[in-house]
């Protein structure tokens, strides 16, 4: 038998069938790639499966390739996503196209088993549990029955290996964390993101042509760039999720090799384009080119942008790219206007077309590209196919599906391929748009098409059971507008990953606007004006001044006034003026709703074009303007680079602002008297032997703490004598909170709103009409044994209602013995969040706070900070915040006395009810040890309380606060929050309460 040694491991090279592919990979072995590869290989010799996790980039796929390559294996991948069916993996009919009989197509995992081949189970994490264990028998034993099929079982030949790959649950949309008895049976492998002197070593290997001194530039721009990133230094409340990684470096390689490694200025353009130019915020942008030009030595003057076509070439700058049809390519650079901002936008297309990059084209909503898309869609002279996705669709959409040969006609069906598969056969453009409004079901569909792999596995009933490859020709474009709110759907960090984001420029600029006019109407006053009204519009809407009734403001895009002028130059007349206002009419007044406001802005209008009706040639200069296009009016009047726009001012010296929260410990202000240990007690104020403040000389009646009062009765009758002459606070406000720790609360947000997503539905429904033949329920028909609903109609949705019923109620004990730093932000950051993200979901809340204010030692007060009827708007964030910074000289009081009448704390809908108490559940005098804490009567009554209530089907989550794990011996679910893990706790508590919820809540129609 051969062998091949692969990171000092012998590895049989096994007989295989040629007719599957063998994917080519240029992984290099650096030491920790040796070492994963190590602890893939060992459980593959022991035909053992294994779970590949890991960060976008990290080259989970490409370590699979390598092992294969060299082992001469072919590899079959199948990208999982939320409507992956079993007959998907396994195979289903298909009916001949002669329509007299049907043929059994084994899906890829059947092939794998059935030729011994590998199968890679891409983001398995993505697909529903339920449908991954219907194969649990591939993956515990080794084999498979084909229920969809004949029933027969395949067991899988020598050198089958099952694989899955996925991304972690936390910070990728639509991942869900796999249960434990199906990972049980896997290998898991956590492949670590690269270090940087592992990232060198790769580039040099790939690369040598490159002078190490940029690499090494590179790479800490890439890291910098990382790091700001997750320190929320740039990306600060951007909705959409950045990263880069090797994959990013590796373009910033081949765009070097293509377009000069040693031009100076090309090193430092293709970084800006990488590393800058993704960013939405104009702050984030300068800090990156500040970190670009600091690193290559100062700002690079770049040259302007030029373009002709030339032998079916474009010769764009340092770019050439080859037109198939050079008489449509110079039509299109003829029929539009380029000023600058479009010209830096075609260069960074191009750039990425020559890469062979797929790209990302990322707009504003009110700057929609729709109109300029020809001009960089179809400029090479490839015919596009547009691919338009939307919620609700089903993958079947655009990759293909069984449809009747006939129309109106059920005599026999055939496959017929969607718009996807049939542009990539066809090598068209791929235009994708819509990737905002899908779900991760369709996008992450397309994974395998986006990265090195280039191709797509298409369903069994196609016949095929090679994928299809992109050819030369092929660009795949993507478009996304920005996410404008957390309730919107975007694309993954790891699908953003594949593509090459580039920017739409945002058409705001008053001149810009008026260059884009005069290519299309006469210099002068007619484009002033337009240009002009338009801007104020925008501004007022922006503003609210008109508006301020709507839940969302009025928008005025680049559409709107491309429309406008076309209505101009579609009725020109010789009164232009009356078109003129007619046409802003049209795209922009008649929308507004108050008559006021539509009356001012109409009033507006006019006055912009006052100037238009003195000009008396108007209408025959516009007649005039339609002949005189030229490709050299659209790329040669405008230099694209403008050295006066990137001037930056002097550095101010002052030093950034760290994540510390510093700024919010220093707030906290505790000032009380001494104790009898002769030492003020500090922001640790804990009782017994962890004690600061009493220097741990143990329990108050002892002598050691409570100010020296040795007797229950004497401490009592200080209290009622005291003075509040102390203050127990958090001297902060909310939005100074937020400043410091802001970013890690976005972060447990974005993560948690998945783990309280309701869980995806999949609904089979079959009519007599529809446009996909499901081919079990058209053999039943053909067979007289079934009906005529052989039209598959199922839908895949998420059901909100899911989590109707469901209320959780927050008691926070609130008394000056737990009040630290620790455990003050832990809680205000966990409060705020799980209010934020319950709030999102419908899910009802409260808050109650408990503890002894006046220090009676005999009364228990219960302070409402929010009731289950009321919204969590920003003004209930902000009272509650207050509330919880203020007060906290109560003493405490045996946490059983609040269970004593849950029912207030939820409101008559409630169904599933769960509480969260926050405490240290040490009652009302601590003890020293914690065998007489658990052993004491508050915590038995606690104990006792707890079981009562869970009778009544309240739902408990005990979380402990400090080093005494008392919550654990009290509650069924507890969390122990300590100086070690304080800053997890908003996920930590999130994460439960989402866990109790798909436990205990069911709901009840």
């Amino acid at each position: 038998m051969e062998f091949v040694t692969i990171a000092d491991v012998k590895v049989p090279v096994l007989p295989h069938s040629e007719k599957f592919p063998v994917f080519p990979s240029s992984l290099v072995e650096t030491d920790s790639v040796k070492q994963t590869l190590q602890k893939i290989l060992y459980p593959m010799l022991e035909r053992m499966p294994v779970l590949l996790v890991g960060d976008a980039g990290v080259g989970k796929n490409a370590l699979i390739y390598y092992i294969n390559s060299l082992r001469k294996q072919p590899t079959l991948r199948f990208s999982f996503n939320e409507d992956t069916l079993p007959e998907d993996l396994i195979g289903s009919y298909r009916i001949l196209l002669d329509g007299k009989g049907f043929t059994w197509s084994n899906g890829p995992l059947t092939n794998a088993l059935s030729e011994g081949l590998s199968f890679v189970a891409d983001e398995m994490n993505l697909c529903a549990p339920n449908i991954i264990k219907r194969f649990s028998s591939v993956y515990e034993s080794n084999y498979l029955d084909l229920l969809e099929g004949s029933g027969e079982r395949v067991k899988g030949k020598t050198g089958f290996w099952f694989i899955g790959t996925q991304n972690p649950s936390e910070g990728f949309e639509g991942r869900k964390p796999l249960p434990f008895d199906i990972t049980k049976h896997f290998a898991v492998v956590y492949v670590d993101p690269y270090t940087p002197d592992e990232m060198f070593f790769i580039l040099k290997k790939l690369y040598p042509m490159l002078s190490e001194e940029v690499l090494k530039q590179i790479i800490r721009i890439s890291i910098e760039s990382e790091k700001r990133i997750k320190s929320g230094e740039v990306g600060k409340g951007d909705l959409e999720k950045y990263h880069f990684n090797l994959r990013t470096l590796q373009k910033y390689c081949n765009r070097l090799v293509l377009f000069g490694a040693k031009d100076k200025t090309v090193s430092v353009r293709e970084a800006l384009y990488l590393f800058e130019e993704p960013f939405r915020k104009k702050e984030d942008r300068d800090k990156q080119r500040e970190l670009i030009e600091s690193e290559f030595g100062g700002a690079v003057k770049l040259v302007p942008t030029k373009g002709y076509v030339q032998g079916s070439t474009i010769f764009w700058n340092d770019k050439e790219i080859k037109t198939w049809e050079e008489s449509k390519t110079i039509s299109l650079l003829s029929k539009y206007p380029t000023p600058e901002p479009i010209l830096h936008f075609l260069d960074q297309v191009f750039t990425a077309i020559q890469a062979k990059e797929n790209i990302l084209i990322e707009y504003r909503e009110d700057q929609d590209p729709q109109e300029f898309l020809p001009l960089f869609t179809e400029l090479t002279g490839i015919q596009i196919e547009s691919v338009m996705l939307s919620k609700g669709m089903h993958t079947s959409d655009v990759v293909g599906a069984l449809k009747p040969t006939e129309e109106g006609n059920i005599e026999s069906v055939t496959w017929v391929d969607g718009p996807l598969t049939r542009a990539i056969r066809k090598g068209h453009i791929i235009l994708i748009s819509g990737l905002e409004s899908a779900g991760a079901e369709l996008v992450e569909k397309m994974n395998m098409l986006t990265d090195d792999a280039r191709s797509l596995t298409l369903p069994p009933e196609s016949g095929e059971y090679l994928p299809v490859k992109l050819t030369e020709t092929s660009v795949v474009f993507g478009m996304k507008s920005f996410r404008a709110s957390k309730s919107v759907t975007t694309i993954s960090r790891a699908f953003r990953n594949r593509f090459t984001p580039i920017l739409f420029p945002e058409l705001e600029d008053a001149k810009v606007l008026e260059e884009i006019l005069e290519f299309f109407l006469p210099e002068g006053v007619l484009p002033r004006s337009l240009a002009r009204f338009h801007l104020k519009a925008k501004e007022l809407s922006e503003k609210r001044t008109i508006g301020s009734a709507n839940l969302m403001p009025y928008r005025f895009g680049i559409a709107n006034l491309l429309k406008w002028k076309n209505h101009i130059y579609r009725y020109n007349q010789t009164d232009v003026k009356d078109i003129a206002i007619r046409g802003g009419k049209i795209y922009y007044t008649n929308q507004i709703a108050d008559p006021k406001e539509r009356k001012e802005l109409e009033r507006l209008l006019e006055g912009f074009l006052s100037g238009v009706e003195v000009v008396s040639t108007l209408f025959e200069e516009i007649e005039e303007k339609k002949k005189t296009f030229t490709v050299e009016s659209g790329l040669n009047r405008k230099n694209w680079w403008d050295p006066e726009l990137h001037k930056r001012d002097p550095l101010t010296g002052v030093a950034k602002k760290l994540n510390s929260g510093e700024e919010t410990k220093r707030g906290i202000e505790i000032n009380t008297p001494e104790t009898g240990g002769g030492t003020k007690e500090g922001p640790d104020a804990w009782y017994g032997q962890d004690t600061q403040g009493n220097q741990g000389q143990g329990e108050p009646q002892g002598g050691g703490g409570a100010w020296g009062y040795r007797t229950e009765e004497l401490y009592k009758q200080f209290l009622k004598k005291r003075r509040l002459l102390w203050d127990y606070s958090i001297m902060v406000g909310l939005e100074e909170f937020k400043s410091v720790f802001g970013k890690e609360l976005e972060e447990v947000e974005l993560n948690l709103e998945q783990l309280f997503d309701p869980e995806i539905d999949i609904h089979r429904m079959y009519k007599n009409e529809g446009s996909r033949v499901d081919a079990r329920k058209y053999i039943s028909y053909k067979s007289g044994r079934g009906d005529t609903k052989i039209f598959d109609k199922t839908t895949i949705e998420k059901n909100d209602e899911k989590l109707k019923g469901v209320e959780v109620t927050f008691l926070v004990s609130k008394c000056r013995r737990i009040f630290n730093f620790e455990y003050s932000i832990a809680m205000l950051s966990a409060l705020l969040v799980s209010l934020h993200i319950l709030n999102e979901h419908d899910i009802k809340t409260s808050v109650h706070t408990f503890c002894d204010i006046k220090n009676s030692k005999d009364t228990v007060d219960i302070f409402n900070l929010k009731s289950a009827e009321e919204d969590y708007t920003p003004e209930k964030e902000e009272e509650v915040f207050s509330a919880l910074c203020k007060n906290w000289q109560g003493d405490s009081i045996p946490e059983f006395q609040v269970l004593s009448n849950c029912e207030r704390y939820f409101s008559p809908d409630a169904q599933t009810k769960i509480i969260v108490i926050l405490s240290d559940f040490r009652g009302q005098r601590a003890k020293t040890y914690i065998e007489d804490e658990l052993a004491s009567f508050d915590t038995r009554k606690m104990k006792e309380a707890v079981l009562k209530n869970e009778e009544k089907n309240y739902v408990f989550l005990g979380v402990g606060l400090g080093s005494r794990y008392i919550a654990e011996h009290v509650f069924h679910d507890s969390l122990q929050i300590t100086a070690d893990n304080f800053y997890s706790m908003p996920n930590l508590i999130g994460a439960e309460i989402a866990r109790l919820v798909q436990i205990h809540h069911s709901l009840r129609q």
